[in-house]
């Protein structure tokens, strides 16, 4: 590496250090405060964000100091064997600069490129194993659509047991929800049946567990086909926590009711 380029990383490694230096003491700054009166003005993901860059720019100014002392040490041993004035030029350390960015840009583009392709070639697994059951479950589907209009409370229990059965027949199936509607003083309300079934058959009594749908997310889709609209697969996924969704709408010959299947996946598909 020529004299004039390791005095142009010399420099910007000096200067890049004391600006990150200055924004890790702000962050300090912004911790102790937290800390010490023990408040959290942020949100969960922005706090996520702030720990990764704060741990973030303790590694850059470990490098960069490193990279600094390694090229003034260079800068030393060549100025003392051949003892010539250095000029830098600036083309060159450009040229470092943006071969640089280049690498960073394509380094960016690989990570949110390969974390989106993985999440849709995830979602296509979830929809598969949908459709494997309900392929393989049809009778079960119109014996759920013939007991949710009769509504007694051994039809309830038997909705439950065929949802636990089409839940478990394979290990690596998603968690499935079975949200069908009703009403409350007469606005629409949700239901959903999962694992427990709350009701009393000695007794005769059933208490429905309600559905908190999910603003921006699903309550106007669920909301316009229990009202009567036709309504398409819907397939969603949450970036945190990588949580995937496929809403499956299912209109019977006597009630309407909705599958959702749910999974979740921490892991993408890049790397062994």
């Amino acid at each position: 590496m020529e004299l004039d380029t390791k005095a142009q990383i010399a420099r910007a490694t000096l200067s890049i250090l004391i600006l990150v230096v200055s924004l890790f003491f702000l962050g300090v700054l912004v911790l102790v405060l937290c800390a010490g009166l023990e408040i959290n003005p942020f949100r969960e993901t922005t706090t996520s964000f702030l720990i990764a860059a704060f741990i973030g720019l303790i590694g850059v100014a470990a490098v960069l100091f490193l990279l600094n002392v390694a090229t003034n040490i260079s800068l030393i041993a060549d100025a003392r064997i051949a003892e010539l004035q250095i000029q830098p030029r600036p083309r060159l350390f450009r040229r470092w600069l943006v071969a640089f960015v280049l690498i960073a840009i394509i380094l960016v583009g690989v990570v949110f490129g390969g974390t989106y392709l993985s999440k849709e070639r995830y979602l296509r697994v979830v929809r598969a194993q949908a459709d494997e059951v309900l392929k393989e479950n049809a009778s079960f589907l119109e014996e759920v659509s013939q007991r949710l209009a009769s509504g007694k409370p051994e039809d309830y229990k038997r909705i439950y047991e065929i949802r636990s059965f089409l839940e478990s027949q394979r290990s690596d199936l998603p968690q499935l929800t079975l949200i069908y509607s009703g009403k409350f003083a007469d606005k629409l309300a949700l239901y959903r049946v999962n694992d427990y079934f709350s009701g009393d058959l000695e007794k005769g009594t059933y208490t429905p567990a309600h559905f908190a749908c999910t603003r921006n997310l699903d309550c106007e889709y669920l909301t316009k086909f229990f009202s009567g609209d036709k309504a398409e697969i819907l397939q969603k996924y949450v970036i945190r926590n990588d949580e995937f969704y496929i809403y499956i709408p299912l209109i019977g010959k006597e009630s309407r009711f909705v599958l959702l299947f749910e999974r979740r996946n921490s892991y993408g598909k890049l790397g062994s």
